[in-house]
């Protein structure tokens, strides 16, 4: 028996329903017409009250789920993780965190448009904004909040604009802000909070959730999602429903309006009804307070039609009847059928993979619109598996290229360095792992900026690769670290040409912008197999082995040896026991050398210096451990120590009398550049009572050369506190007239390389002469260390030189042989 054609089985539905519609509407007017049409109504109104509750319902569980994603999303979490360590309103980091909040926001864009929710928004572990997106009318709006001079600024776009716009910052009226108090609840690391909002006539649905700590259970950040349940969808519904739904906050409807989202009480629902119009409603408590859902079907309308339809009913049913037959009939074969089997090709082309331009129906209805957008559905297809492998082949190269510089990475330098061993292995020669460090290059990104700190990277990789071999790789395995692979060595010797080449490359400077920037790089060399048989090993001795090219002082290149390895073995064991030092603050002592007026022979003040005695290391020597800190900036926690123990000893001889006049301290460069020193000569000053005008800070040379523009902003924060400056070793070649003329500096103090020749040397005593010579005419103090001798001590008096210290008077002396020797020198 052959299958009915769907036009066939349309046409006998159509002839059954109207013959079973004729039966039933003489009954349905005669008998029940009042009672069955308070019924009908009372279900419609349940029903759609029971719709809204069910879809609110399903937006309240979609919503709660939406928020999940960002507890495994790695990429958000890291860039949170970022903005809770570093943001700082007053010193906001706009270049590194307004691109972690662009980041979010495109990611948070995503998570928005799959869920197709109305808008998201994410908060920092401070319960601050960090951005949001918000749909209208044509798309949705980007945001992030950034900060100047400590006040939020709002950065916006469309989705579809490719450059953020600057705006000030105010609250979106669609987005209820000010609920973060939710966020206090525990409970929000397992669940999210559904609340709920009525604001311009609109129901707003918000997931709340709080994102914590896998470890210490801390708060990360915070997030809300929101889909609005209102105007739109009412009208809908009411279109839908064939009646009028409204929302409003009117009072008068609380006395029979029962709890929308509790199933028993819906079906328990007061309908009440006047001469015009039936009316339910349906109760949603909100954040604004309650809101209620009414629903109004008018009985006089649908009264007339009905009172009208029944005079027509038995003329239209007859004609109508064979006039609707005769019609579908022939609408069916022309406007369904072949239109179905046009869709049906279209569906089986996309489900074969061709997603060429296919035929379109064309019958100007529903059934045009499916295939039109069946087309549209398989362009979208095509570009997206076009789109995603693009991208996958990007997302191939990114993992192993950096992409600063878009040379390898330290994942293929590894991957070539493991196929380099195993060529190696096989052909019996050696392979190469330069490991290349720039120096300075930390000093030239704190004075100059990242930007230019950034074109100097790329500017070195340039030419780095142009001058090696094409048989050579370079990568940049981080900051300003390369690494260089030289295969199948046979001859040392290549090795020694490739470094004196990247030697060489370094000699003219990099040109950066507006900048000519001079570089030097110190390098360490690890050979296979001598120095390491696996890719690990020879990457981290040829590192150690640059280390010790930079203690060498830098430029230079290092082959890795057992003896190296062994020295930074103990380097790394002094690391340690310095550090445990600074914890503990008990292993460090403070020495005095007294400093003597050449004019009247006293005691005039008296220079600090730490010693340090270890109980694994024993004495260290003062210039081997300094030298440990300032590497790796323990300098800083130490000269506070040195700074406010030195200060308090100096009051506490004051008060017992001692006629001082200042105290000098050594301060370390690192200090100057990396820690706030106003701020703590503030904290010590307070904290010892001692006044500014009595501490005498010494500052190096080298200090005042490569670090011009900050430093003068930095002395001159210092002078105008009233301390008084001192540079230490003057004369040792970088301080020049024009310095001394700038400086806020109150002393020069000759280097004891210089008084070690008096009187003897004509050459350091015409140094010595113009020193004296330069302090006076810039009305400074000068003082000479390292006085051993009294011929020493009369030609620096007959030169007027003010001050001197040195072990012709006294070595260094602790807090008690201090006291005698003042005794002594008073007597």
């Amino acid at each position: 028996m052959k299958n009915f054609s769907l036009t066939n089985k349309l046409s006998l539905l159509l002839i059954v329903i109207i013959v079973l519609s004729s039966a039933a509407l003489g009954f349905y007017f005669d008998t029940f017409l009042k009672e069955n049409y308070f019924q009908t109504t009372q279900k419609r109104m349940y029903h759609g009250f029971h719709r809204m509750s069910s879809d609110l319902s399903k937006i309240t569980d979609d919503l709660s789920k939406g928020t999940v994603f960002i507890q495994s999303d790695e990429s958000i979490l890291a860039s949170i993780d970022l903005i809770n360590n570093y943001q700082d309103k007053m010193h906001y980091n706009t270049i590194l965190l307004d691109e972690e909040k662009k980041n979010i926001a495109q990611l948070l864009l995503t998570k928005v448009k799959l869920s197709l929710k109305h808008d998201i928004a994410l908060y920092d572990k401070n319960e601050e904004l960090i951005a949001y997106v918000v749909k209208e009318a044509d798309g949705y709006c980007l945001n992030f909040i950034s900060y100047q001079n400590g006040s939020r600024v709002l950065y916006c776009k469309h989705e579809h604009q490719p450059l953020y716009i600057k705006k000030p910052f105010q609250e979106h009226p669609q987005i209820p802000f000010k609920h973060i108090s939710y966020y206090r609840n525990d409970q929000l690391a397992h669940h999210a909070l559904i609340t709920y909002h009525f604001f311009q006539d609109e129901i707003s649905v918000r997931s709340h959730r709080s994102i914590f700590s896998s470890a210490s259970k801390e708060v990360l950040a915070h997030i809300e999602i929101a889909c609005q349940f209102g105007k739109t969808y009412l009208n809908a519904l009411s279109e839908d429903l064939d009646m009028i739904v409204a929302a409003s906050q009117d009072q008068r409807y609380a006395r029979y309006a029962s709890p929308l989202l509790e199933d028993k009480v819906l079906e328990q629902m007061h309908i009440s009804q006047t001469d015009e119009a039936y009316y339910g409603a349906a109760s949603l408590q909100t954040e604004n307070g309650p809101v209620y859902l009414i629903a109004t079907l008018n009985k006089a309308l649908l009264k007339n039609a009905l009172d009208e339809n029944r005079k027509k009913l038995v003329f239209f049913l007859l004609f109508g009847t064979v006039t609707v037959l005769l019609m579908l009939r022939f609408l069916f074969a022309r406007t369904l059928s072949r239109p179905m089997e046009t869709l049906m090709e279209q569906i089986r082309k996309i489900e074969n993979g061709d997603y060429s331009r296919s035929k379109l129906v064309n019958t100007g209805d529903e059934l045009e619109t499916i295939s039109t957008n069946m087309r549209q559905l398989a362009m979208t297809v095509r570009e997206r598996e076009s789109a995603l492998q693009t991208s996958q082949e990007d997302l191939e190269y990114l993992s192993y290229h950096d992409a600063l510089t878009d040379l390898p990475n330290r994942r293929l330098f590894r991957q070539r360095l493991d196929h380099a061993i195993e060529l190696s292995k096989r052909n019996g020669t050696k392979a190469a792992v330069l490991f290349l460090d720039c120096d300075h290059f930390k000093q030239t990104n704190d004075t100059l900026g990242h930007n230019i700190g950034d074109e100097l990277l790329k500017a070195v990789s340039e030419r780095l690769e142009e001058g090696l071999r094409k048989t050579d790789t370079l990568a940049r395995i981080g900051g300003d670290e390369f690494t260089v692979l030289i295969e199948e060595v046979n001859d040392i010797d290549e090795i020694n040409t490739v470094v004196k080449k990247i030697h060489d490359d370094f000699k003219t400077p990099f040109l950066c912008g507006e900048h000519k920037i001079s570089i030097t790089a110190s390098i360490g060399i690890a050979l296979y197999p001598d120095d390491g048989r696996n890719s690990m090993t020879l990457i981290k001795n040829a590192d150690l082995a640059m280390y010790k090219s930079k203690e060498k002082g830098r430029n230079r290149h290092t082959f890795f040896s057992k003896k190296l390895s062994d020295f930074l073995e103990e380097r790394t064991m002094q690391t340690r026991a310095l550090t445990s030092a600074v914890e503990k603050s008990d292993e460090f002592t403070l020495l005095y050398q007294p400093k003597v007026s050449l004019h009247n022979g006293r005691t005039t003040a008296v220079e600090a210096l730490i010693r340090w005695h270890s109980p694994k290391l024993g004495f260290v020597p003062t210039e081997h451990f300094i030298a440990l800190a300032e590497e790796t900036h323990l300098i800083i926690p130490v000269g506070e120590w040195v700074l406010r123990q030195a200060c308090s000893d100096f009051v506490k001889l004051l008060e017992e009398g001692y006629a001082l006049e200042y105290i000098s301290i050594n301060v370390s460069s690192i200090q100057l550049i990396h820690s706030d020193m106003t701020a703590t000569l503030k904290r010590v000053i307070a904290a010892t009572g001692i006044a500014a005008n009595q501490i005498e800070l010494e500052i190096t040379e080298s200090y005042i050369a490569t670090n011009t523009q900050k430093m003068m902003q930095t002395l001159q924060e210092i002078r105008a506190m009233g301390v008084n400056l001192a540079i230490d070793d003057f004369g040792t070649g970088y301080s020049s007239m024009s310095y001394l003329q700038k400086l806020p500096v109150t002393r020069l103090k000759i280097d004891k390389s210089f008084t070690d020749g008096l009187p003897d040397s004509t050459e350091h005593i015409a140094i010595t002469k113009a020193i004296i010579a330069l302090a006076k005419t810039f009305d400074l103090e000068i003082t000479a260390e390292g006085v051993e001798t009294a011929s020493q001590v009369a030609l620096l008096k007959q030169e007027q030189c003010d001050e001197v210290q040195g072990y012709f008077y006294s070595k260094p002396l602790g807090i008690d042989a201090l006291k005698a020797f003042c005794h002594g020198s008073r007597s």
